[in-house]
């Protein structure tokens, strides 16, 4: 059994490459149904079956979620750190932009506005 659980280990890693979650949970479904039946006529007891296709596929949801987090670890906080270094050398931070800051200033400035309320009404004084 062993030899079967180091290949769950196995298809779980390759499907974090390219399958979609749902469609991983499908596989992990037809699993455990697929080895449930395989072994009801092997004499093995409805507990032991139950709990084996529950180890099988806990172990396939480990392949998939260590690529995962192995990426994670890569890219967000090994790359991650390397890329905040750099740009704090540079003077400019991630975080230090404001996301909802209009693209220019000028643009908001009061004289902008004044402008725009005198075109929109001339006869009206301030």
């Amino acid at each position: 059994m062993a030899w079967g659980l180091i290949v769950s280990f196995a298809v779980g890693a390759l499907c974090a490459l390219r399958v979609p979650i749902l469609l991983f949970t499908i596989i992990v479904l037809i699993v455990m149904v697929g080895y449930a039946l395989s072994n009801i006529g092997s004499g093995s007891s409805p507990l032991d079956i139950l709990a084996w296709s529950f180890i099988l596929a806990a172990v396939l949801e480990a392949g998939y979620i260590f690529p995962r987090m192995l990426l994670y670890v890569i890219y967000v906080k090994v790359l991650g750190r390397d890329i905040g270094r750099s740009n704090s050398r540079n003077g400019s931070d991630l975080f230090t932009n404001n996301l909802f800051q209009a693209r220019s200033d000028a643009r908001l400035s009061a004289k902008a506005e004044r402008g725009g309320v005198d075109k929109a009404r001339p006869g009206m004084p301030d």
